[in-house]
């Protein structure tokens, strides 16, 4: 299997160099640069002036009327950082080719990667319940309050954000909840950060779960970060069995998505399962699910090969 991660990028310039231009300038690009122009797109939404705007967006707790422009700006300024500024480096500074091996994608391996997404989601619901009950040595209780804190706060701006009002509300939380991370994140993390780290170690499975714990420590959310971890792990590997980008853009786009439709189907009362409960689930299920979830990994990687070698014949 041709190693996608020595495709895209010139040899003579430092992997280390671009690992850390790459992290920096998306960083960058979205809480400034990104955040001041997707100001500018919402602000037609909002009854106030720009100053206000963005008073009322560093708050939207307390200011809920805020919630279409701050999911604006955030949807313009992750789009802005995660996309447009790595393509303007990486393609006008470095002249360097974006190449992540996006030839066709087939409807079979497509199908592969919901599957695997679901039954992950299953098998990934235990680490997240182990990781929210994390208790932290006495000593570190000050650490452990403003974690849970942060924790809290963050629920609480989530479920404001999910609560979709209207058939337009749910549509602009699925692009910028699940589209636009699902191309961003995944041309930042797995893409670039992945492809560097491998050029760094010499190793794709160390390169593949370094790069899973930074994307799950970029969101700042200790009390999500080994679900976060092993999720981009298992895009990584997507990544690296496919040798494209794309299926395991579509794999964060079916978890995003999954996540944002149950939601919206079981505020209409549609469905009765509540995906934002921490209602655990049995072992069994869990088991069942990791074993399907192996197998369908083995078949994805398989139907790979085959796609690689036909491929390569036409």
């Amino acid at each position: 299997m041709k190693n996608p991660a020595t495709v895209p990028f010139a040899a003579h310039i430092g992997p280390w160099k671009l690992l850390i231009i790459t992290i920096v300038s998306s960083l960058l690009g979205f809480q400034l640069i990104g955040i001041l122009i997707g100001g500018l797109v919402a602000l037609p939404f909002y009854d106030g002036n720009f100053i206000n705007l963005f008073e009322a967006i560093s708050d939207p707790l307390n200011n809920p009327e805020v919630k279409i422009p701050f999911m604006i700006t955030q949807g313009v300024g992750s789009a802005f950082g995660m996309i447009f500024i790595p393509w303007l480096i990486y393609t006008r500074v470095f002249k360097l080719s974006l190449n992540f091996g996006q030839t066709r994608a087939t409807i079979q391996p497509i199908l592969f990667t919901f599957l695997i997404v679901i039954f992950f989601m299953v098998v990934n619901s235990p680490v997240g319940e182990w990781n929210q009950n994390i208790k932290f040595p006495s000593s570190f209780s000050g650490l452990q309050q403003a974690l849970q804190l942060m924790e809290e706060n963050m629920k609480v701006l989530t479920a404001l954000l999910i609560e979709f009002n209207s058939v337009g509300e749910f549509i602009l939380g699925l692009i910028v909840i699940a589209i636009i991370p699902a191309i961003g994140e995944e041309l930042v993390f797995r893409g670039l950060v992945q492809n560097h780290l491998v050029r760094i170690t010499k190793n794709i499975h160390v390169a593949i779960w370094v790069a899973a714990f930074i994307f799950g420590a970029i969101h700042m959310q200790f009390y999500g970060l080994f679900p976060r971890m092993l999720l981009g792990a298992l895009f990584g590997y997507l990544y690296y069995f496919s040798g494209k980008l794309s299926y395991a853009m579509f794999a964060h786009f079916f978890n995003n998505g999954v996540a944002v439709v149950a939601v919206y189907m079981h505020q209409l009362g549609k469905i009765e399962y509540d995906i934002e409960s921490n209602e655990s689930l049995l072992w069994y299920q869990v088991l069942i699910s990791a074993v399907v979830l192996i197998l369908l990994l083995f078949a994805f990687e398989r139907n790979s090969k085959k796609e690689k070698i036909s491929e390569q014949l036409v």
